[in-house]
């Protein structure tokens, strides 16, 4: 259950998200995004640091199918990044998010991770 909260909280915008491969905080973010929309949870993953990778990669594929099957509802989520702030191997980006109706604007805190 520990798992699945963890995931939760990634849908709802609360995660430090790592470069995942991508090349500018930016990419990182809508690799996120497109992660999240799509229920790809193991892609999700590669956006976490490293140390709280596990909390997904080592779910049951059970946990992962009750997860996928909460996560539906997030493609409908529409983002903008509003901007970026970057401070050495941290950065901050903006982003506007609109779900159920509802926008809210969201800071997401990223850091520089073996080079990405």
């Amino acid at each position: 259950m520990r798992k699945i909260l963890a995931v939760l909280s990634i849908a709802g915008l609360v995660f430090m998200a790592c470069g995942g491969g991508a090349s500018s905080p930016e990419d990182a973010v809508n690799g996120m995004f497109d992660a999240m929309k799509s229920g790809d949870i193991d892609a999700m993953a590669q956006y976490l640091p490293e140390d709280e990778r596990s909390e997904i990669t080592e779910m049951s594929d059970e946990e992962k199918e009750m997860v996928q099957g909460m996560m539906a509802m997030t493609s409908a989520i529409e983002y903008e990044i509003k901007g970026t702030v970057i401070d050495g191997e941290t950065a901050v980006v903006t982003v506007e998010v609109t779900f159920m109706g509802n926008t809210d604007e969201q800071e997401m805190d990223l850091m520089l991770e073996n080079g990405s």
